[in-house]
């Protein structure tokens, strides 16, 4: 059995209950009820800022402790419309000034008769007798009722530090909620920022938009009468009707938003303004000196009491007079002071402690409205949440208008380059022909020398029986056209030679017998090759099983052990020096990163630039329209740069002054004779019927450029350097 310590928060009573680990928190919680009178319906019970349940025991939350104390809270008394606490009041004896004497004592020792003697101190000792009993039991009540004072004032302390204390384990529970909703309320106004920043620029740039995509023309071929530019890939109606419902939703979500700033911040103020609450209210460091004082008087007042004995000498009855005098106008007056000082600090006590009480109970309201508010906004995070994924779907169908343009430029790159992958796979396809070509004419030279040197030897009707009359078939490379422009490639009528195949499948034959016996051989090998690859430290694993092969070298006196050996042996030195490398490497990681982003920055700005220097594939080049009518490149180091007929016949009738395209694909030529062309036929497009369409002399080299034309494009015209 333990004792489990119980503070009730809304006065500062304890209470000290018998029970033990396995005792279930409800069983404490009916006891509780009948001896504080506090309903289990309102009960809440804490311990280490945990709230304790009441189907769980004891156990589960490491109680009774003797070092850990229990608060209970009244949830009836954190309610708004709850009373406020009954004042406490203390009822303590009030003691006479001058009390009844006690009846003096039957037996007054060896001489109990005094009246009959002469000597009138005998005679008036009788009297300092009552005076002395009368002050003893005047100074003992006064210390009785200092201490029973003294006692209620220390109880009263120890009371408003317990409730400051439950106020602390409140505070704690508050703060932890409050976290909660800080946390959410960030992570919401984050996800909001970069929202709305977004359908923002969506709502105000629609116009814009709109007008842009209807002043870039359609190629020609695409037109019809529905279609004649790139606004005409929507419906513009719909999407009118869509930017109206999506502005007016932005304006009435954002009014929401902005309440819900406005009932955090209110909710941040109050917080903090509770947790800057003071406690000033509950007194500490009192020091009870008036009760040391009365004890000290009463003690030394006790100790100077005189016996009542007749035999004592003259000189001992001249002292009655003065501690007489000195109890009568030193001591009980100081302790009747130190009395009333005492009753001024009860008071007191009594008048903080209410104060405290309540301290207590408004501060609690107030705790329990910041807990509502809490709850209330975490609700109200999962309403928003849900209200700004359903605005996002919404503002989805805006975003196909910003999508139109770059999927339109993207769609006419995509065709510049499927068209020159045509061209250089038709061009490969005729480079296949004339080399299987050339493979048979070769082929069939070398079967008809053979015939014509053995024929004399062998019967012809033999030779034709064997097949080496046969002749071999021609293979014929057909490019066919495929719907949407595409091209397929099939290779037709082709014949394997029977002789060979088996030729090949005997040696692979062998090669797997052989593979059979030196696998079994090298398995171990294997194995620790495996367990080197494995290991930490890879160089020194190479090393070690390099030495190792040494020894089996000797052994079995093979020089591929020893070549295997010095290949281990340079892998291991590359392996350790590519690892000092990554050490290094990864030192400079800093750096490293630095002068990629570096080069990235300056790569995708080279690209945003117009080239006037040798074009590359995927720069950016302007073609100017010359007097021959060809677009001829701006270019610094060669001014041979023209834009392919492919491209151009993309172009609408009316042909612009210039062109801005991105390249796609470069051809290099050189100008020739029309004499120095070969008999061979080829595959040619209808650019390359005429020899040399741009004027220029034999000899000379030039360049073909494809390229994707950019319709509105916002380049950098400053050369690049």
């Amino acid at each position: 059995m333990g004792k489990l310590v119980v503070r009730i928060v809304e006065n500062g009573h304890s209470y000290r209950i018998n029970c033990d680990e396995h005792t279930p928190v409800e069983s404490v919680q009916k006891l509780l009820e009948s001896i504080s009178g506090i309903p289990f319906k309102d009960q809440l019970l804490f311990c280490f800022g945990v709230k304790l349940e009441s189907h769980s025991p004891l156990s589960a939350y490491k109680l009774p402790s003797g070092e850990e104390e229990v608060f209970l809270f009244n949830k009836s008394r954190m309610r708004i419309n709850s009373p406020p606490p009954t004042p406490e009041k203390f009822k303590i004896n009030v003691i006479p000034i001058n009390p009844p004497l006690s009846p003096p004592s039957s037996s007054r020792g060896p001489h109990p008769n005094l009246d009959d003697t002469s000597d009138p101190a005998l005679n008036a000792l009788p009297s300092y007798e009552t005076q002395f009993r009368n002050h003893l039991q005047s100074g003992s009540a006064i210390y009785r009722r200092t201490l029973a004072m003294f006692e209620i004032c220390e109880r009263l302390l120890q009371e408003q530090e317990a409730q400051e204390r439950a106020l602390d384990v409140a505070k704690g529970n508050l703060d932890h909620f409050y976290k909660m909703v800080c946390q959410n309320y960030t992570e919401f106004m984050k996800c909001y920022s970069q929202q709305d920043c977004s359908h923002r620029k969506f709502l105000v740039d629609f116009g814009r938009e709109k007008e842009k995509l209807r002043s870039i023309k359609i190629m020609p071929l695409l037109q019809n009468a529905n279609r004649k530019c790139l606004l005409d890939f929507v419906d513009e109606e719909n999407l009118q009707k869509v930017w109206e419902e999506c502005s007016s939703s932005h304006g009435r979500f954002e009014k929401k938003v902005l309440e819900l700033k406005t009932e955090f911040g209110d909710l941040n103020g109050q917080v903090q303004d509770l947790f800057s609450c003071k406690t000033s209210n509950f007194i500490k460091d009192v020091e009870f000196e008036d009760v040391n004082t009365v004890k000290k008087l009463l003690e030394d007042y006790i100790s100077r009491q005189v016996s009542p004995s007749p035999i004592l000498p003259h000189n001992a009855f001249s002292a009655l007079g003065p501690t007489y005098n000195t109890h009568e106008k030193d001591y009980l007056p100081k302790m009747r002071a130190c009395d009333n000082a005492i009753s001024t600090l009860l008071d007191l006590c009594t008048d903080k402690k209410n104060e405290s009480n309540l301290y207590v109970h408004n501060y609690m309201q107030k705790i329990a409205r910041m807990q509502y508010i809490i709850k209330d906004l975490r609700y109200k995070f999962s309403v928003f949440s849900e209200a700004l994924k359903h605005q996002n779907e919404q503002f989805h169908q805006l975003k196909v208008l910003h999508g139109v343009g770059p999927a339109y430029m993207a769609c006419l790159a995509e065709v510049e380059r499927r068209k020159t992958a045509t061209k250089m796979y038709m061009e490969n396809a005729e480079k296949l022909s004339e080399k299987l070509a050339r493979e048979r004419d070769f082929e069939i030279r070398r079967r008809d020398e053979f015939v014509k040197v053995h024929s004399t030897f062998i019967p012809p009707d033999i030779l034709a029986s064997m097949g080496l009359y046969d002749s071999i078939n021609p293979c014929y490379v057909n490019v066919a056209p495929l719907p949407g422009g595409s091209t397929t490639l099939a290779v037709t009528d082709t014949t394997i030679l029977q002789n060979d195949a088996e030729t090949k499948i005997e040696a692979l034959i062998n090669e797997v017998s052989k593979f059979e016996r030196e696998s079994e051989i090298n398995r171990n090998l294997l194995d620790r090759l495996r367990s080197c690859a494995t290991s930490a430290d890879f160089a020194d694993s190479l090393r070690v099983l390099a030495q190792s092969l040494v020894r089996a070298g000797e052994e079995s006196n093979e020089d591929s052990t020893f070549k295997l050996r010095e290949c281990i042996e340079i892998i291991a030195d590359k392996v350790g020096a590519l690892s000092r490398q990554c050490e290094d490497l990864e030192e400079n990681r800093d750096l490293v990163n630095t002068l990629c982003t570096k080069n990235q920055l300056e790569n995708q700005a080279n690209k945003e630039r117009i080239s006037f220097n040798q074009l590359q594939v995927d720069e950016i080049a302007a073609f100017l329209l010359n007097a021959s009518g060809q677009y001829q490149a701006i270019n610094r180091d060669c001014p041979y740069y023209y834009l392919s007929p492919d491209s151009i016949s993309l172009l609408s009738d009316n042909r612009p002054s210039y062109i801005i395209g991105q390249v796609v694909h470069i051809e290099r030529r050189t100008v020739e004779s029309p004499l120095s062309e070969t008999g061979t036929s080829r595959l040619t497009s209808s650019q390359e019927s005429t020899p040399n369409p741009y004027g220029l002399p034999i000899g000379c080299e030039y360049f073909v450029v494809t390229a994707a034309i950019l319709p509105d494009t916002n380049v950098d015209y400053s050369p690049r350097s």
